[in-house]
């Protein structure tokens, strides 16, 4: 086996271990009932488009499908943040609701500490960063670019 055989499978990997992320997500969201704000529907919505541009890039490999998942992969991640934003307001509207008069600091850690698992929505940046490493040169991306290509069999 060459080296353009192993990463053309290291590539692979990539797709299949981001899409697993994904499936993860959304299993253990079920498993949260994690749907009871409309804004809580948002990592389904994320993990769905993340397995879709996976599998065009994992079953039809070419320029215009490994821009669409690098860039779907970008939007993924910068959402994660939405999710991480939700958790830690969420935690300190609580947080403020039962201790009123608490110091500044407490807050700081009562929100980081709370109910709603603040770095949770993160993951969904962990799928999205495999993602679009299995994306970074990718040889579709070179026939994009016109230069020549070698064949990976």
């Amino acid at each position: 086996m060459n080296s353009d055989q192993t990463l053309a499978r290291i590539r692979q990997l990539l797709l299949i271990i981001a899409a697993g992320v994904f499936v993860m997500t959304v299993t253990e969201l079920v498993f949260l009932s994690h749907w009871s704000e409309t804004i809580q529907l948002l990592p389904f919505l994320l993990s769905g488009w993340g397995l879709i541009t996976l599998a065009l890039a994992y079953f039809r490999p070419s320029p215009r499908t490994m821009d669409i998942l690098r860039w779907s992969m970008i939007v993924i991640g910068l959402c994660s943040l939405i999710g991480i934003y939700e958790h830690m307001v969420n935690n300190l509207g609580f947080q403020m609701e039962i201790q009123p008069n608490a110091a500044p600091w407490e807050l700081i850690v009562a929100t980081f500490e709370g109910a709603n698992p603040v770095l949770a929505p993160g993951i969904l940046m962990l799928g999205a960063a495999i993602g679009w490493t299995a994306a970074y040169q990718h040889p579709a991306l070179e026939e994009k670019a016109g230069t020549v290509v070698r064949s990976v069999k």
